[in-house]
């Protein structure tokens, strides 16, 4: 009997020992609260985005999800913290802009973090189209027309941009047209919004709520996306006029690059099927997102490809990080 309780024993203290052995991230996840960083300021559209799928979210996960924004620095700040100050154990996550991480390493001098490497996207969420508008008012009625009349007069046409990356994708485009075209740069949205709808600046890029805000008043020459717009029908994608690598506004959910990849696909999963559901589709309708629900490995692919494109424009145009 001893000899048996002692077999016992040992059993059971092997298996302790066993379960201690599994890495932690192949354990049953997640067992408390996870944190989800906004990198931006409450009332933006980053914040919206996760404010629409966080209670979903939460509910295939089983733990609740706290929304916490850490707003500066263009996005730094929020980044930063999730890359370099937390355990890179899943429980805490940012939501990003593919675009405007891809552009930091050409942007924002002596990163303490690397935007490509470090913080890696378990899943890319929706995309928001951008629009290339110019005045209503403007004697060019299509692209093409816009082009023929930059060839003719080069120079004397303009562009605005008020952040880096309407820049750097507006540069992309003209010198792949081979246009020399002007640049107008402005410190916000809205003053450059009156710029172009006045016909001050000839050309440039909006967002869709801004395009629908600006109706009457903006013509839109192309669209972002892998389809033509189900309001414009008549106005080509930007794929189809060349350039496919100018994509619309995306936006991933992004975890630490050590995190575990049980826990990493466990994530992933979670969030695809939170994308899935009806409220969380309707939702995303109404802020005029569509919904992508990309792999990693494709998620990963958009950053690199929109990161290649903003280094070798940047290069161009000279743009140096500051």
């Amino acid at each position: 009997m001893f000899s048996a309780m002692r077999i016992t024993a040992v059993v059971c203290l092997g298996a302790a020992f066993a379960a201690s052995a599994i890495p932690v991230g192949a354990q049953e996840f997640p067992t408390k609260p996870i944190r989800l960083i906004v990198p931006n300021t409450a009332g933006t559209l980053t914040d919206a985005i996760v404010r629409v799928l966080g209670p979903e979210l939460s509910k295939q996960l089983g733990q609740p999800i706290v929304i916490e924004n850490k707003p500066g620095a263009g996005n730094v700040i929020g980044l930063d913290y999730v890359a370099r100050q937390v355990p890179a154990d899943g429980y805490t996550i940012v939501i990003s802009s593919t675009s405007s991480t891809a552009m930091l390493p050409v942007t924002v001098k002596e990163l303490r973090f690397d935007p490509l490497k470090d913080l890696p996207p378990f899943i890319g969420l929706v995309e928001g189209r951008l629009f290339l508008g110019t005045s209503s008012l403007a004697p060019w009625k299509t692209f093409q027309e816009l082009v023929a009349n930059a060839k003719a007069n080069p120079g004397k046409l303009n562009y605005g941009s008020p952040a880096p990356n309407t820049l750097l994708m507006t540069e992309a485009l003209l010198r792949g047209l081979g246009l020399t075209v002007t640049h107008v740069p402005y410190s916000a949205g809205g003053p450059y919004y009156t710029a172009l709808a006045s016909g001050e600046v000839h050309m440039g890029f909006v967002n869709e709520t801004i395009t629908n805000s600006m109706a009457g008043k903006l013509r839109v020459l192309a669209v972002t996306g892998d389809q033509r717009h189900a309001q414009y029908p008549d106005i080509p994608t930007l794929g189809e006029l060349g350039f496919p690598s100018l994509r619309s506004l995306g936006f991933s959910l992004n975890a630490p690059a050590a995190t575990p990849k049980a826990v990493f696909d466990r994530l992933h999963a979670a969030a695809a099927q939170a994308l899935r559901q009806p409220e969380v589709k309707a939702q995303y309708a109404k802020l005029r997102l569509d919904i992508i629900a990309q792999s990693p490995e494709a998620a990963l692919k958009s950053l690199l490809d929109d990161a290649r494109l903003f280094a070798g424009i940047a290069r161009q145009v000279g743009l140096k990080p500051e």
